[in-house]
């Protein structure tokens, strides 16, 4: 140990990660898994919950480990989402051959001779 070294004693540094928004993105990541059949609150949680993980960080280097829970729980939500609903979306254009064919059973359901009529019915402004 040096003079310098005993004469300026070295402050121990505060951590600057937010414990806080590092739980808040474990409860929303949770929440996007659990509530991953429904889209909108879904992906609003689990985006939410993957910027409240990196932000957790204050500037430090590492997360700690409820931040990484939380970022791991929010992209898995995020992305089971995702996956589902592309996949929905994809079983229903084969089925249907297209758009045109997924328009074309809602016109069927609505009993719309029209796509003008179906949009009133189902109360689309145009």
């Amino acid at each position: 140990m040096d003079f310098q070294d005993m004469a300026f004693p070295k402050a121990p540094v505060p951590d600057k990660r937010s414990k806080a928004m590092a739980l808040a993105s474990v409860i929303l990541g949770i929440v996007a898994l659990v509530t991953c059949c429904c889209i909108y609150l879904s992906i609003v949680c689990g985006s939410l919950g993957i910027i409240l993980a990196l932000l957790s960080k204050g500037g430090e280097l590492t997360m700690d480990t409820k931040g990484q829970i939380g970022l791991t729980l929010s992209s898995v939500g995020l992305g089971l989402t995702l996956f589902l609903y592309i996949g929905i979306f994809l079983v229903m254009l084969s089925q249907y051959g297209g758009i045109d064919g997924i328009l074309q059973e809602y016109m069927r359901m609505y009993q719309a001779d029209t796509i003008e009529e179906l949009y009133q019915m189902l109360g689309i402004v145009q």
